[in-house]
């Protein structure tokens, strides 16, 4: 049996808990047990349970963790202090065949301008243009929603940047990035390594200007926040009109979550407290005054994510910076649910929602 070895364990006091009256997302009253877990990842005390709403099937942590407590579910060696350091994507050297490829890939996809590309490399790029994992791989990673519009200047608020990688990103794809984190040790990491303004702050009490953003990006935040129509609608508030919000969280509906339940990566107890399903969180922002949200599930990390689990299933000591490569039944697994979400079906490791504020108010 594998084993991985983690840091020394730390005693970690309780987060205290409050009731839910309803669903965090629709206000649906009724409800069904979904799941009961400890802390699998950094061994928070207590036991977690999350119940699935009858009307719109979001799963929400259920009595969930106390606002002032929550900071107490990410001890000092959670990622975002530091745990295996920063790392960013490195650019190939200039000229090599690597970055005219890059470039030639942006261009025809993104419609960066390039003219000092040979009219063979320009075709190479338009043919590996049409693959959504090349176009993310010539973007450092960033999917399709975060391109900066033709031929524009945008500002880009990251809430929630952690390490500060993706902001860092952003910012080599021509955004001007924000960013705002409700931690001090996470935001001074995030600064240093994208070089961008990161705030110390909440969402919902920020003093940022209203109408000051063209995007409102959150990865891998959503399912953190205590009360997402509140974040939502201050969105909102921070976007101009016709600027767009994007967001990428766990999927309620993965096929890890399916097939390995409770020692999904998906759950991740107590720090997740609330998972729509594509279908709720559409409903949620046309409700809100957002318009043309549009989505989807992607399958890029189920290879890993079902590595994970598995060991997480049979109670080897994991430890997420020092993951192992998937085996390949793992990969098997992830040709499986890529065919599967290529098909329409909604099981993904993660959705992404791409939503817009309309140009005049309803």
């Amino acid at each position: 049996m594998d084993r991985i070895e983690s840091p020394p364990s730390v005693a970690l006091p309780s987060p205290r808990s409050v009731e839910r009256a309803s669903c965090p997302v629709c206000c649906g009253p009724s409800w069904r047990n979904r799941l009961a877990s400890p802390d699998l990842l950094l061994s928070v005390p207590g036991l977690f349970r999350y119940v699935e709403c009858t009307r719109c099937g979001t799963v929400y942590q259920s009595p969930r963790v106390r606002d002032e407590d929550l900071l107490l579910c990410y001890p000092t060696d959670f990622y975002t202090h530091g745990g295996g350091g920063s790392w960013c994507p490195t650019p190939a050297p200039p000229g090599s065949l690597r970055d005219q490829l890059r470039r030639a890939i942006r261009r025809a996809a993104d419609g960066v301008g390039d003219d000092t590309l040979s009219p063979l490399i320009r075709a190479a790029g338009s043919l590996l243009a049409v693959s959504p994992d090349m176009r993310r791989r010539a973007r450092l990673g960033l999917v399709d929603a975060l391109v900066l519009p033709r031929g524009g200047h945008g500002r880009c608020l990251e809430v929630g940047p952690g390490q500060g990688i993706e902001m860092y990103c952003l910012r080599e794809l021509g955004w001007e990035p924000y960013g705002l984190e409700i931690d001090t040790v996470a935001a001074e990491r995030a600064r240093l390594t994208s070089g961008c303004e990161v705030r110390v702050g909440h969402l919902t009490s920020t003093d940022y200007t209203d109408g000051f953003f063209d995007l409102v990006y959150m990865g891998h935040v959503f399912e953190h926040l205590p009360d997402p129509v509140a974040a939502l609608r201050r969105c909102l508030e921070l976007l101009k009109p016709g600027g767009r919000l994007v967001l990428l969280y766990p999927n309620p509906g993965a096929l890890t979550a399916r097939w390995y339940g409770e020692s999904s990566l998906v759950w991740d107890p107590p720090r997740h407290l609330v998972l729509p399903p594509l279908t709720a969180v559409r409903e949620l922002l046309a409700r809100l005054g957002f318009a043309g949200a549009r989505g989807g599930t992607l399958a890029w990390s189920a290879a890993v994510n079902a590595g994970a689990a598995r060991r997480r299933r049979r109670r080897d000591t994991w430890d997420p910076l020092k993951l192992q490569p998937p085996r390949l039944l793992e990969r098997a697994f992830a040709v499986a649910e890529s065919l599967l979400v290529a098909l329409g079906w909604p099981v993904g490791e993660e959705i992404l929602v791409d939503a817009r504020k309309p140009e005049t108010p309803r």
